[in-house]
């Protein structure tokens, strides 16, 4: 990637006037992992609207329909709807209602904190100053359930079809975020303010196998390059069945510690609210670390993206 220099100066966001509904989703999963709907086991659909029902345990995540977290529920967490998710987070700017929620970073960055968990709180700190303060954290709990999800996610994606068929296959591959990295420590924690209409989220997690990151990287090139332009239809357990229009396209972040960048829309098929996901990896000898950002099409714009690399670059600086 492009080294920008000098580094992006820190800015406030002004964001627009629209409150937020869902301050903080329970694990409302912005990754890619569960956020594209890959399955139809996940749990949770969408509504002929585009309204994500129930959020199972995931994630992006972005949140099947949610893992639990960034990594992401099936239908996803838009954080454009008023639909609560599994655990329940408050509404219109409320502290969420389980989780550990803290604007302050002190906590996870105690002496006996892990590498992971200094990380997010440094990230957790950096979010908080451009007003991001209502934050919730993931317990190990919800990450081994995450875990378990994308594991049945990639083991039945029947669920999902996918137009042109040959684009399934690099649509299943990206489902992926570092909390699902296989016996490695990982942290997550999503953050909202109550004038953004979406959910940011960063997750960190030791590197067990730089081979599973490298992977992943080369499976966004993949479907950035092969099909930027798809339809899915997923089918519930009640046989519903949701059409989207999805896009893939390369981040415009040039931002030093950005190994990937990914940003995707999703928009029921036929009208309705699109979604927008900006998804951003960097790694460091030891660490992997996801931000992203889900809500409108505001989030693959120029402030999210510097907002996006900031908080990236204060998470792999605690590392």
């Amino acid at each position: 990637m492009t080294t920008r220099s000098p580094r992006t100066p820190a800015i406030r966001p002004s964001l627009d006037s629209r409150r937020l509904r869902r301050p903080v989703a329970r694990m409302a999963a912005l990754g890619l992992a569960g956020m594209l709907v890959l399955a139809g086991c996940s749990g949770g659909a969408s509504d002929q609207d585009g309204n994500d029902a129930g959020v199972p345990a995931n994630p992006h995540g972005i949140t099947a329909e949610n893992p639990s977290g960034s990594a992401m529920p099936t239908a996803g967490a838009d954080g454009q709807n008023g639909e609560g998710t599994e655990g329940g987070a408050g509404t219109d700017g409320e502290t969420p209602t389980s989780g550990t929620a803290s604007a302050d970073p002190s906590e996870t960055e105690a002496a006996d904190a892990r590498a992971d968990q200094a990380a997010v709180g440094a990230a957790a700190e950096r979010a908080a100053s451009f007003g991001f303060t209502n934050q919730v954290s993931a317990t190990d709990t919800e990450i081994a359930a995450t875990r378990e999800d994308a594991r049945l996610r990639q083991t039945n994606s029947s669920g999902t079809t996918v137009e042109p068929a040959s684009c399934k296959s690099p649509l299943t591959a990206v489902d992926w975020s570092p909390i699902l990295m296989p016996g490695a420590d990982a942290s997550r924690l999503d953050f909202g303010s109550e004038t953004f209409a979406g959910t940011g989220t960063v997750e960190v997690a030791s590197l067990e196998d730089a081979g599973v990151v490298e992977d992943h990287l080369a499976n966004v090139e993949r479907l950035v390059a092969d099909c930027p332009e798809l339809t899915m239809t997923v089918t519930d357990s009640d046989l519903q069945q949701s059409t989207f229009d999805f896009t893939a396209r390369t981040s415009a972040s040039a931002g030093e510690g950005v190994d990937s960048g990914l940003v995707w829309t999703r928009t029921p098929a036929g009208g309705g609210a699109e979604t927008t996901a900006h998804v951003l990896i960097g790694q460091t000898a030891e660490h992997v670390v996801m931000v992203s950002f889900i809500g409108g099409s505001e989030v693959a714009g120029e402030e999210f993206t510097a907002i996006a690399e900031q908080i990236l670059a204060a998470a792999e600086g605690a590392l």
